[in-house]
């Protein structure tokens, strides 16, 4: 759902959400937690359920996204430590890579 196609109140739970200091999981428990934290009435149950949801896949996706940059990192790393050693070792025969 996009933010423009959200409610003035959808907008308000939404950022009520972020603001709540509250760690996040997916359990029941957890968004009543948060509901009354944030004021959300009953009906409004499946709306921040969804909200917490998308916020978790978020958190999933960025922390998988953080770890490929430090592969990536870590593998260029490596490799420019191998060219160097090819580099050493082809300049001890005479050569020149």
């Amino acid at each position: 759902m996009d933010w423009d196609d959200l409610t003035d109140r959808e907008r308000q739970l939404d950022k009520a959400i972020d603001r709540c200091g509250m760690e996040l999981n997916a359990s029941d428990a957890c968004v009543r937690q948060i509901m009354r934290m944030i004021g959300a009435d009953s009906a409004e149950f499946g709306y921040v359920k969804d909200r917490v949801a998308l916020r978790l896949r978020i958190q999933a996706l960025l922390d998988k996204t953080d770890a490929f940059i430090s592969d990536t990192e870590k593998m260029l790393d490596r490799f420019e430590k191998e060219d160097e050693e090819w580099r050493r070792r082809g300049r001890a025969l005479g050569l020149d890579f």
